[in-house]
């Protein structure tokens, strides 16, 4: 029964960190929230490492003796640049919109809440984090994460959400498989950190015995029934958890002798999401884990990137399942015709915007409304996140494809002769051919 059946115990932990695992319902949650044309939304997002690696206070400023007595207790500044860029925006931001009125009262809030919740309740070992606020509607919806993100803060209409949907889709959950004959481990990974895991304890059987026991032949073939044994057990709990997590992609690594009785359990679906087998010690740290696998995930990212903006070049050119276009994908949007939007990391185009009636069009404001509504509820906007917005709203798949190279991936002579800033991917300039942005249709 032990070879047949050589698994002890299975351990499923889920691993308590003070990050925010629900990323894309609250993604859901806030393209969901209403528009709000006289008091903004805030939107904040940080880059939360700190300066030079020490997450506490640079040193008070020295104080001369007629200060010393009422700032004895003044505190030094954070040793996060970005808590103080942060804090510098809403500043301007509620000059902007003052000097008084509601949407400066609801924004003096927004600011309070902000920051009390980076100083008080943000854990340092966070990386990043994304912040939607607004006082006036009861909205305060703060996500810590550990990828960092762009230090920015703006406020509109609504949420902006470009970046959020970026971590969405550039960071999605993959698995590592640490084999070992005596104990594997299943990993899974969502945005840089680890989520759940689950541990497969063998009972080692069959032990080489003393004297007089089994032969060796005997003892070998057990061996092998136990390893095969196990990589059943392995197979079906692999399948089982990648299913649940809604997985993407898996990394195996471990010795020769279970990845190969591994490979003979697996199930097809599941040799689908295989990235790569690569040689890892079972005592690898989890730091060290991520570090090696995270290249591996991103890199699977770039090449979907570039597989679906070649399906959507087919697309557009074959069957009318595809269109580019600015002002096309805006309509399709408001359709409900797009099943995946693919845009560039950048994407920056103009349009207009009539909250009253949640309508939205590209290039400049119309001179008389396209849809007979009160032209002076149109607004200028930036599209970028209205496009994110509606295929949220309209459970439309996104690709945001990158742009910029990475270094590692340049040639020896780096970025081309004429110093035009960052080299560009080829799979992001054939979708600027497009105008930045794209749609797969779920109808033609």
């Amino acid at each position: 029964m032990a070879a047949t059946d050589p698994i002890r115990r299975i351990r499923r932990i889920q691993h308590d960190v003070p990050l925010t695992y629900g990323v894309r319902e609250a993604l859901r949650e806030l393209a969901e929230l209403p528009s709000s044309p006289r008091v903004p939304y805030v939107t904040a997002s940080l880059d939360w490492r700190p300066k030079g690696g020490d997450p506490g206070r640079l040193p008070p400023p020295e104080l001369q003796r007629s200060q010393r007595r009422t700032l004895k207790d003044v505190e030094g500044s954070s040793r996060r640049p970005s808590r103080q860029i942060v804090e510098r925006a809403l500043d301007h931001l509620i000059a902007e919109y003052g000097p008084r009125g509601e949407a400066v009262d609801s924004l003096t809030v927004d600011r309070d809440r902000i920051l009390a919740y980076l100083d008080d309740e943000l854990d340092p070992s966070a990386r990043g984090a994304f912040i939607v606020t607004c006082a006036a509607h009861d909205v305060f919806t703060p996500l810590a994460l550990g990828i960092p993100m762009p230090t920015r803060v703006t406020a509109g209409e609504t949420p902006s959400l470009f970046d959020l949907a970026r971590i969405v889709d550039d960071h999605a959950a993959y698995a590592v498989l640490l084999l070992d004959q005596h104990e594997t481990v299943l990993s899974i990974i969502r945005r840089a950190k680890l989520g759940r895991s689950v541990s497969l304890l063998s009972n080692d059987y069959p032990r080489h015995q003393q004297t007089g026991g089994m032969r060796q032949k005997r003892l070998q073939a057990r061996a092998g029934e136990r390893v095969a044994a196990f990589a059943r057990g392995i197979a079906d709990e692999v399948q089982r958890t990648l299913e649940e997590e809604r997985v993407d992609w898996l990394v195996i690594a471990g010795d020769e002798v279970m990845t190969s009785a591994l490979d003979e359990t697996l199930h097809q679906t599941v040799k689908e999401k295989i990235l790569e087998t690569i040689r890892l010690d079972s005592t690898t740290s989890e730091d060290d884990l991520i570090a090696t696998t995270l290249p591996l995930a991103d890199a699977a990212e770039r090449e979907r990137e570039l597989a679906m903006v070649r399906r959507l070049q087919d697309a557009i050119g074959a069957d009318g399942r595809g269109m580019g276009g600015v002002a096309a994908v805006v309509k399709a949007l408001q359709k409900g015709q797009v099943a995946t939007l693919v845009i560039v990391d950048d994407f920056d185009a103009p349009g207009w915007a009539d909250y009253t009636m949640d309508a939205y069009g590209a290039g400049p404001v119309p001179e008389t409304h396209p849809l007979g509504g009160d032209v002076a509820n149109l607004e200028p906007v930036e599209l970028a996140d209205k496009l994110i917005r509606l295929a949220v709203r309209t459970d439309a798949a996104i690709e945001i494809v990158k742009t910029s190279i990475d270094a590692s991936d340049l040639p020896d002579e780096g970025v081309p002769a004429g110093g035009n800033g960052p080299a560009r991917s080829e799979v992001a300039e054939d979708l600027d051919q497009l105008g930045g942005v794209g749609a797969m249709l779920r109808f033609a």
